[in-house]
């Protein structure tokens, strides 16, 4: 005789690639603290088992429409570093649509929550897309000390294209992608096209989680959302640094 264990899952976590919005199919390393996840070949991270909440999972006839929602926190890091580590929150469990109950996408049990992923030094580029390299150290240090955790906005000059975030890593170094950047742009010149356009750059700095870089000092995974989050919000503890025109050339 076989035995049938029916069990409820959570739902699922899907990271894409925040360049071209692909999912990240090879493994990643999740430190989720209190939950139980099974990575599918399909790249999905399900949901299998919360700490405290193993007779939800079992409730199929008269489940909780609205259960009790705890926020946990998770980082997820690259084993190949070619994705940025960060840190996310998920409000769990997820909800289950009924007739009675819609449920947005945004907390829907059935719909995977998607975490982007963005592009560290080392992620392997495309010959079309036009790309920019900086630095962020501290300023008059000597030798150079690097700043880690700096969110790095990129706002393309060319109008429709996005703008395009990125975050130094413990180096400080941070790579900028503009994946979108035609090869051949229209400028005012009498030839009329150019490759060459500008983009205004922003650097986010909060201080919860930007750190000095050390090899032998842990570094806190940020959580990129909080930190835009407190920097709209204008908290004290965020500074935010405007930078000049940089000149990219596309493709």
């Amino acid at each position: 005789m076989n035995d049938v264990i029916e069990r409820r899952v959570f739902g699922a976590i899907e990271f894409v690639d925040d360049l071209t919005g692909a999912r990240v199919l090879d493994p990643l390393r999740i430190v989720a603290p209190g939950l139980g996840l099974l990575r599918k070949r399909s790249g999905l991270y399900v949901i299998r088992a919360i700490d405290g909440q193993d007779e939800y999972t079992r409730q199929f006839d008269n489940p909780p429409t609205n259960p009790a929602r705890t926020d946990l926190e998770l980082q997820v890091q690259d084993p190949d570093q070619r994705y940025l580590p960060r840190a996310f929150t998920l409000a769990l469990p997820r909800l289950l649509g009924t007739p009675a109950l819609a449920v947005a996408d945004a907390d829907n049990a059935l719909i995977p929550v998607t975490v982007r992923l963005w592009p560290a030094a080392a992620m392997p580029l495309r010959a079309s897309w036009a790309i920019l390299r900086l630095t962020v150290q501290v300023a008059g240090s000597n030798p150079p000390q690097g700043l880690a955790n700096v969110i790095v906005e990129t706002t393309p000059r060319p109008s429709g294209l996005a703008v395009q975030r990125s975050m130094t890593d413990r180096h400080g170094d941070a790579l900028i992608v503009i994946a979108g950047a035609p090869p051949i742009l229209p400028d005012g010149s009498p030839a009329g096209l150019t490759r060459d356009f500008s983009a205004g750059i922003t650097l986010v700095l909060d201080s919860q989680v930007v750190r000095p870089n050390a090899a032998d000092t842990p570094l806190p995974a940020p959580d990129p959302a909080r930190v835009l989050a407190r920097r709209d919000a204008q908290h004290a503890d965020v500074r935010v640094m405007q930078l000049q025109d940089q000149v990219l050339c596309a493709g």
